[in-house]
């Protein structure tokens, strides 16, 4: 893992929190978890306000980090779990230009960009240039303003994109399992509320449909010619 020499992250000091090898990694802050693959080692770089950590192997490197996200922090977890657009491009160099071991001339552009919808919760996919060699990047949103990102690099050895494919999918937090609960829950109302929004608006067009033809009878027989009977 050949970046450990690089001193920071933007903000984020070279303090070696902790070391694991591979497998699962749970951040001691509670806020991402990940699997490591089989060879990697783990550094945490910082926990404080948010958590840094640096993983991978002599040929593969991954930075992940988790953000607060200003645009997330009040949405349910079911629009959390329907963001399905591409993320803005201009979202995706403000993450990548501040991993300045990575970008540190904060020159980062898109070279591609999609989501990855095979889980709950989308991710957010890129390919980015810039850097010293092609980086891949994933980002995945959670409740409370939560993100989740992850980017990656490959300094020789065979193609990882696999590698980084079930390494991004892995990226987790340990709410997880309650926030789907919810977000199925909050699905399942706002469904109920849907269903008796339509009801409540067909009640109202079946009346206003039967006092418009009351109307329309009332005005034929008030209005048509009187009747003469004539003299007896």
């Amino acid at each position: 893992m050949r970046a450990l020499k690089i001193a920071a992250v933007v903000g984020v000091g070279m303090t070696i929190a902790g070391v694991a090898l591979a497998g699962p990694w749970n951040d001691p802050a509670g806020r991402v978890t990940f699997n490591a693959p089989s060879g990697w080692v783990t550094q945490v770089q910082r926990d404080n306000p948010q958590t840094v950590v640096l993983t991978g192997n002599a040929n593969n490197e991954c930075y992940v980090l988790t953000a607060e996200n200003a645009g997330t922090a009040t949405a349910h977890a079911n629009r959390i779990h329907a963001l399905t657009d591409p993320m803005p491009v201009a979202d995706w160099l403000t993450v990548a230009n501040s991993v300045t071991p990575m970008f540190p001339h904060h020159n980062a552009a898109v070279a591609s960009q999609s989501v990855d919808t095979s889980g709950f919760w989308p991710i957010q996919r890129a390919e980015l240039s810039g850097a010293e060699r092609p980086v891949t990047a994933a980002l995945s949103h959670r409740p409370s303003g939560l993100d989740l990102i992850a980017l990656c690099w490959t300094y020789g050895g065979p193609d990882a994109s696999a590698i980084y494919q079930g390494f991004f999918q892995s990226l987790g937090n340990s709410h997880d399992t309650a926030w789907q609960a919810e977000a199925s829950q909050q699905d399942t109302t706002d469904a109920a509320a849907r269903a008796a929004a339509q009801q409540q608006a067909q009640q109202q067009a079946n009346q206003q449909h039967q006092q418009e033809t009351h109307g329309r009878n009332g005005h034929a027989y008030g209005e048509g010619p009187a009747l003469n009977p004539g003299p007896h």
